[in-house]
């Protein structure tokens, strides 16, 4: 049984309607959360040595070798629905969180951003050694092996934990006419509880961010949608009209949400939010280099 289905047959079984049931399970996406804490087998390394490629380098920026974060055994890893990666080999992430949102954010170049952040995807059968970062680097951080367990996710402004105050200021809202929402939501996290604490998040919504509206964050996705709606309003394509704004973005940002996913998400010990974003074609097809990083400064 997959996990939307097991999700519909528990809301249904306490009577919710199928129809209701539906409407929801549109927006519930899961997650991969992996932490030290033991939870099965271990399904990656958090900081250490990278295993690479015979001959391949550290990856490098200007400023030198890039910080590595992580790399997954991709054949331990659970599967999630809506989160299309290998089924072997493995995946490694760098990221100079610094640089990184220096060119990004600080500067507002994305193109600029991905020199100071890669995605490593090494196929199965691959010989691999781990590789030392040049001396005198701070490439390097203390390992610990990283496990993972699945939770429920849903965008922010959709959970029905939150007040109704904070979703919309219009009474406006996707999720206006759930009326069993709150115990929907209810349903989803006591089936995959978010009961541990990530060192890296793969899949899910993207998290972080200060307040964008009075009730959406500013992730990456709120971000392109924005920018897609000024576009279009700019080009004349549409008119957006007083108090629809909210909605039109929440519409805009659902609907980027279903092109991209967001491939490794973590926080850093210096309020940094790193956040690897990729296509779902993208990912299927293998095209990792078509992945970009969209640091966020959380204070």
């Amino acid at each position: 049984m997959d996990h939307h289905e097991r999700f519909r047959r528990a809301a249904i079984g306490r009577g919710i309607p199928e129809e209701e049931v539906g409407r929801f399970a549109e927006f519930l996406r899961f997650e991969i959360r992996t932490s030290r804490s033991p939870t099965g087998g271990v399904v990656g390394q958090h900081g250490g040595l990278p295993a690479l490629p015979v001959g391949m380098e550290w990856p490098s920026a200007e400023f030198g070798p890039l910080p590595f974060i992580a790399s997954f055994d991709c054949a331990a890893l659970p599967r999630v629905p809506g989160l299309a990666l290998p089924v072997d080999g493995s995946l490694l992430f760098f990221l100079d969180r610094e640089f990184a949102f220096d060119a990004g954010t600080a500067n507002g170049s994305v193109a600029d951003e991905q020199e100071f952040a890669r995605v490593v995807h090494v196929p199965a059968g691959t010989a691999t050694v781990p590789v030392e970062a040049p001396a005198g680097s701070d490439a390097v951080t203390p390992e610990h092996d990283l496990f993972a367990t699945v939770a429920a996710d849903l965008p922010v402004w959709f959970d029905g934990r939150e007040p109704e105050s904070t979703r919309t200021d219009n009474g406006e809202h996707l999720a206006r006419d759930l009326r069993h929402l709150d115990q929907l939501c209810a349903v989803a996290t006591e089936l995959w509880p978010q009961n541990t604490w990530p060192d890296v998040y793969l899949g899910g919504y993207t998290g972080s961010g200060a307040s964008i509206t009075g009730y959406m964050d500013e992730t990456p996705e709120t971000e392109m949608a924005v920018d897609n709606l000024e576009a279009r309003q700019k080009a004349g394509d549409i008119v957006i009209l007083e108090g629809e704004w909210e909605l039109r973005l929440e519409e805009e940002a659902l609907r980027v949400m279903r092109e991209w996913v967001p491939l490794a998400q973590f926080a850093t010990v210096d309020a940094y939010w790193g956040c690897f974003m990729i296509r779902h074609e993208d990912l299927a097809a293998r095209r990792f280099d078509k992945a970009l990083s969209r640091t966020q400064f959380t204070e």
